[in-house]
């Protein structure tokens, strides 16, 4: 898929517009985009709870904000143990 993005201008293109389209929209509905959490914390968690670079961004920015329960359908955060799986 990277691969294809690199190459194909016409994917990259679709992709980058959808992208702004998303912000776009989430910032017009009143969400906001969250500050990231320092890079110490996601290393931390990285190392800690044996998470890939996004899901230890996800945890970290969990714990930052005090968000206690996720939903989701990776079971590796079961292993992170200040976050509680809401089962789907």
């Amino acid at each position: 898929v990277i691969k294809k993005l690199k190459e194909d201008s016409n994917v990259y293109e679709k992709s980058l517009k959808n992208a702004k389209l998303f912000y776009s929209s989430i910032l017009h509905d009143g969400f906001q985009i969250l500050p990231l959490p320092s890079w110490d914390l996601v290393l931390e968690i990285m190392e800690r709870y044996r998470l890939l670079p996004n899901d230890a961004l996800i945890a970290a920015t969990c714990k930052h904000y005090g968000i206690k329960k996720i939903a989701t359908f990776d079971e590796d955060f079961r292993r992170v143990d200040f976050l509680q799986v809401v089962e789907l």
